[in-house]
């Protein structure tokens, strides 16, 4: 890598004299320079020497940074004292020479001349064997790594490089301008080692290595693109396909807030491959599209509680499965939900078509619900078809519709495949089987008029599946509604208000929070219109998250885990794997996403009262948080509210707040500097220390609204000892 290297190759190319002195090179026999962090001399044992005063080490940073070439005396001087040298400056230059002499070259005769710091008309030269600097072997390690073909020697090369860094390099010349562009090409340099380390680890297969590492960096350089691509491609390979198109919705976002433009093609194509599961994203070794975790003796929480890569057969099958590489999922709770939806499933039977929405949080469960219910149906007979929107905008608008035409007509393709034909226009409306022959109910339609078209398509859609529950129930799942495109909202609500008499059954699931856009809330309006079954799912029980985790925590932590989680399972999962995996304390990095992931949907104002706000702990006081947000009273209750709406905040006790789990407060106040934190607990100690809070309600209900009440616009419910 070209760029990486020297300009020139001044101290490369400087030739070992031989001959002359008791060394047996230009420098001491094993004496190195080491000047990537602070400068160091080190002898052939590898213990550095003693160098001097900091004058005497700028004068070797100096000469270092020189590569090879001369520096007259003048810019010596400057750069060692400044504008404003003193009188004596040469002369104390010389003397600063001669003690360099004595560290690099010990076994040198007295009075014979030296072959490492040299001088001549044109200045010193500092001349030495480029093995023995560490700069010169970092950037020839990192161009090693650059060129090398086996990804085994790309890493070597690369950890090499990286193993030579120990801090800012020229850390002695104290960020001086002239030696900004070393420093900066060599910053480029360890970047580049980092990224092409990481490439060669997950070319050899080894992506769980590199998760963690890959985050770092991309929140170091959020705007290298490189970066998400390869962070994306290793929770992938490590079978967390939401995960991976997160990232890249992240670094989406990234580039829009901070640069105002899209992703580059790199991207672009990666999320589309990602969305389509395609054969090459896997590494070769791999034999499932999703590699899965060493296999357990029983389903535990280290497995994935994410989206399973469920297949389907055949409609005339009509079973659902996770294929059988897959690892088992661990199951608990949701007695009541499946109780009720296999009533549905029964109804369905009966030719009364039936509906169910299954809502709550990111991670409670919503996706792992409708897996179970579209496995009982699979075994009651149903002919089943599963399917989640995607998130990202580049997927096309009815791309659930596609997978699960495919999966009723054909059923051939493995899932996650487009069948071959199959391409709906701009309006959705023409889908074709894997021959590239219509499907049955489905054909093309006339193309002059938008709104006929889209209405046709929606009815064609009614009659296939209308047509396929003659011989037995369909159940369509649909997971993730929230993500879904405005053309498949009008579908959905096409099918619930057309399907009255068939044996179909619909189950969905979506976030219930941010409020819904004008499309799905049309939706819900055509489910609530049909009684659809609502199920809201909260937090497991105790009980519920022992049989989740069962047998990996004691009952202690047992209890502390459900108070951290709220009972949420992928926060319960994400935060014991993360314990089990040995991390240093701090959050998983999967729930530190999803709290942000809410936090940046609120007003700044909003989060930066809640950073405040979580210093207090899980519960807080609304006062005290005006106080330390300088809010007024009724401006943090209408904040407040907001954070409720987004699941974040809940009433507690009479006159207090609380963050919804313990992980929402540990994340916010994490995002706290140190240096902040200790003035906000000083402002909390100062706040709480003379205040008493009036009681506003005796119930507790409706707490919020209560002391706005009393405020009277603004005001302060509290009142001195």
């Amino acid at each position: 890598m070209a760029e990486l290297m020297p300009p020139t190759t001044t101290v490369a190319a400087v030739p070992a004299p031989t001959g002359g002195g008791r060394g047996s090179g230009p420098m001491g026999e094993g004496v190195g320079i080491r000047v990537l962090g602070p400068l160091e001399v080190v002898g052939g044992d590898g213990l550095p020497l003693p160098v001097g005063t900091p004058k005497v080490r700028t004068l070797l940073a100096v000469l270092v940074l020189a590569e090879g070439r001369p520096v007259p005396a003048t810019t010596l001087i400057d750069r060692i004292w400044g504008p404003n040298p003193p009188a004596e400056a040469l002369a104390s230059l010389q003397v600063y020479v001669s003690h360099l002499r004595r560290i690099l070259e010990p076994e040198r005769l007295p009075r014979a001349r030296s072959r490492v710091l040299t001088f001549d008309h044109t200045g010193y030269r500092l001349t030495v064997d480029p093995r023995r600097v560490d700069v010169v072997r970092f950037l020839a390690l990192v161009a090693e790594a650059e060129h090398a073909a086996d990804p085994r020697a790309t890493e070597r090369a690369a950890t090499e490089a990286l193993e030579l860094w120990r801090g800012e390099p020229y850390a002695d010349l104290g960020g001086q301008e002239y030696a900004a562009g070393a420093v900066a090409r060599l910053g480029e340099a360890r970047e580049r080692a980092r990224e092409l380390r990481v490439s060669a680890v997950l070319r050899q297969g080894r992506h769980q290595e590199v998760v963690g590492e890959l985050e770092a960096l991309t929140h170091e350089h959020p705007l290298h693109e490189p970066l998400w691509a390869l962070r994306a491609l290793a929770l992938y390979r490590c079978g967390r396909q939401g995960d991976a198109l997160e990232v890249l919705r992240a670094a989406r976002r990234t580039l829009a807030d901070e640069l105002g433009i899209d992703p580059g093609d790199e991207l672009r194509e990666l999320e589309q491959h990602i969305l389509r599961q395609s054969p090459h994203l896997r590494h070769p070794g791999a034999r499932t599209p999703l590699p899965a975790p060493p296999a357990a003796s029983a389903p535990g929480p280290f497995q994935d509680f994410g989206p399973a890569g469920l297949t389907a057969t055949p409609a005339t099958g009509g079973r659902i499965g996770t294929g059988t590489d897959a690892p088992p999922r661990a199951t608990a709770g949701r007695r009541g939900e499946l109780a009720a939806l296999d009533h549905l499933l029964e109804a369905g039977e009966a030719g009364r078509p039936g509906i169910a929405l299954i809502t709550g949080e990111p991670g409670i469960g919503k996706s792992h619900l409708a897996e179970r219910v579209a496995v009982r149906g699979g075994d009651r007979g149903h002919a089943v078809a599963f399917a989640r929107c995607p998130a990202t905008p580049e997927a096309p608008p009815l791309w659930p519709w596609t997978r699960l035409l495919h999966q009723l007509v054909s059923g051939a393709a493995p899932e996650g495949t487009v069948p071959e034909g199959t391409v709906p226009t701009a309006s959705g409306v023409s889908y074709e089987t894997a021959g590239g022959h219509a499907a049955p109910g489905v054909g093309p339609c006339p193309q002059a008029d938008p709104a006929p078209t889209e209405f046709e398509a929606c009815e064609s859609a009614a009659h296939l599946l209308a047509a396929h529950a003659v011989q037995r129930p369909v159940l369509i799942v649909l997971d993730d509604l929230h993500h879904a495109a405005p053309a498949m909202l009008r579908l959905v609500t096409h099918l619930v208000d057309t399907l009255t008499h068939a044996r179909v059954t619909i189950v969905a699931t979506a976030r219930d929070w941010p409020a819904p856009r004008p499309a799905l809330a049309d939706t819900f309006a055509a489910l609530a219109r049909r009684h659809a079954l609502r199920l809201p799912l909260a937090g497991l029980t105790p009980g519920e998250l022992a049989e989740l985790i069962a047998g990996h925590t004691s009952h202690d932590d047992l209890r502390s885990l459900h108070v951290r989680t709220g009972g949420n399972p992928l926060f319960a999962i994400e935060l014991l794997r993360h314990t089990t995996a040995g991390a240093s304390g701090g959050l998983p990095p999967g729930v530190r996403d999803l709290v942000h992931a809410r936090i940046r949907s609120l007003p700044e104002p909003t989060g930066a009262l809640l950073r405040a706000a979580a210093i207090s702990g899980r519960h807080f006081d609304p006062v005290v948080a005006a106080r330390l947000a300088g809010l007024t009273l009724d401006a943090t209750l209408r904040h407040l509210e907001l954070a409720m709406a987004a699941g974040l905040v809940s009433e507690g006790r009479p006159g207090r707040f609380a963050f919804v789990h313990a992980l929402v407060q540990e994340t916010l106040a994490d995002g706290v500097s140190a240096l902040r934190r200790a003035r906000l607990n000083g402002a909390i100690d100062r706040t709480t220390t003379p205040l008493k809070i009036t009681p506003v309600s005796r119930t507790g209900t409706d707490i919020g609204a209560a002391v706005r009440r009393g405020a009277g616009g603004g005001g302060c419910l509290v009142r001195r000892r």
